[in-house]
């Protein structure tokens, strides 16, 4: 898919450590990453007939209670998070919504896609994509590009719901009393807050409700 890109030589431990650091973010909630142990899949979640594995669960895991340390969050604090149960609703929760978003007939196209990947700062050289960077980056994590391209797939899938749900709220008419109320320049701000919330809130109605509906079975006993 990406035949078209140019190629360069340059490639700084700098850069290769940012992008380290963006791709291990970008998969905190997917999970993403080869099989190693040569065990046969397990899975701790399925919706419907797409499964979330242990060892995606284990990444996704390990990924953000790294994240969490790595931003000085105490050992103390991290365990009160109850990271086990947040993740598994955090990787079904967004399962929910690919698999809606499939119902739905959503789908990101290979454009999309792939100027999605050309525009990542992280993958560019004095602002042009770089595919010797993407692909050693890639490299480096242990990913192949058409995980890597298959995942950022989902997210823009999942974002597309997302967006679709969340641009069906409305502010009601206290809120917008509450706007109106406000002196000063902060209106503008105040009202995309409002709007944020509503629209987050919207999505997890949506899956709340969808939970209800969809076949869902979980097996948490691989995980405590």
């Amino acid at each position: 898919m990406l035949k078209i890109m140019r190629t360069h030589k340059f490639f700084s431990v700098f850069t290769l450590s940012a992008i380290t650091l963006m791709i291990t973010v970008a998969f905190v909630f997917w999970g993403i990453g080869p099989n190693d142990s040569g065990t046969a899949v397990q899975f701790v979640a399925q919706v419907e007939d797409e499964g979330i594995t242990l060892e995606q669960y284990w990444r996704a895991y390990d990924n953000e209670k790294k994240r969490l340390t790595d931003q000085n969050t105490s050992p103390e604090d991290i365990d009160k998070l109850n990271l086990s149960d947040r993740i598994l609703t955090r990787l079904i929760d967004r399962k929910v919504l690919r698999v809606t978003a499939e119902k739905a007939g959503i789908t990101v196209s290979e454009t999309e896609l792939q100027n999605a990947i050309m525009n990542t700062e992280y993958f560019q050289r004095n602002g042009v994509f770089d595919k010797g960077i993407y692909e050693r980056a890639l490299k480096l994590n242990r990913l192949s590009p058409s995980i890597y391209e298959e995942s950022l797939m989902n997210d823009m899938v999942i974002g597309k719901m997302s967006r679709l749900i969340g641009e069906a709220t409305e502010l009601t008419a206290e809120e917008m009393k509450i706007i109106e109320s406000i002196e000063g320049g902060n209106k503008e701000q105040l009202s995309r807050v409002f709007r944020t919330s509503k629209s987050n809130q919207a999505v997890k109605a949506y899956i709340d409700s969808m939970k209800r509906m969809l076949d869902i079975t979980v097996n948490k006993d691989l995980i405590t």
